[in-house]
């Protein structure tokens, strides 16, 4: 695919997911916390609270694969900033970027892109946030009715109308100091806890 169309496919991207989320009706569990915070967005539900939070300033990181030029540009028209890398490639050069353009700005991931396994938190998202002395706060999402596409993260997009749970869960501490071994246990308790959250929001969906 070119360049030009993944620019294209990007912006249209954003177009419909603005008409579509202004639709939507949206519950909202817990309190997003808006300083020193990484959100930890899991892969196939991020649509859900990237229409909900888009005015709050939110630098993403966004994956080098061929599909992040098309995400870059669907949120960047939301009001999104960008840095461009991830687990498997760029980790260095965005971290840099995150630490040194935005400072001050809250950060959104999603730490089981961009290949999965779905609900898996690779340990680079704890030493990022112990680097910059940060907490981690999963944000997940349901929706009903919504269509789940056969995809590895089983990517959810909620149709028109549809009812949306976002759940800002408790922000995780990560210590300043964190060696190997806590940083690894810490991503294996962030794996509970964003599984947690996602069960908190289908069930609020499911008693709505």
């Amino acid at each position: 695919m070119s360049a030009r169309r993944e620019r294209w496919l990007g912006t249209v991207g954003g177009l419909l997911l603005r008409a579509l989320g202004c639709t939507w009706r949206v519950r909202v569990l817990g309190t997003l916390r808006t300083e020193r915070v990484i959100y930890a967005l899991a892969h196939g539900t991020m649509v859900l609270p990237t229409y909900i939070v888009r005015k709050n300033g939110i630098v993403v990181m966004v994956s080098q694969h061929r599909d992040g030029e098309i995400m870059s540009r669907a949120i960047e028209h939301l009001g999104y900033s960008t840095v461009r890398g991830s687990s498997t490639r760029g980790a260095t050069g965005a971290t840099h970027q995150l630490l040194t353009a935005f400072p001050e700005k809250p950060w959104a991931v999603t730490p089981d892109g961009p290949k999965g396994p779905r609900g898996s938190v690779k340990v680079g998202l704890i030493r990022l946030a112990a680097t910059a002395g940060r907490s981690i706060q999963p944000v997940l999402g349901a929706a009903r009715p919504a269509k789940e596409f056969r995809s590895w993260d089983r990517f959810l997009l909620p149709w028109p109308f549809a009812r949306v749970v976002v759940n800002y869960a408790e922000p995780m501490a990560v210590p300043a100091d964190a060696d190997a071994a806590t940083c690894e246990r810490l991503a294996r308790e962030l794996e509970v806890r964003i599984a947690d959250a996602e069960k908190m929001a289908k069930d609020a969906l499911a008693n709505w």
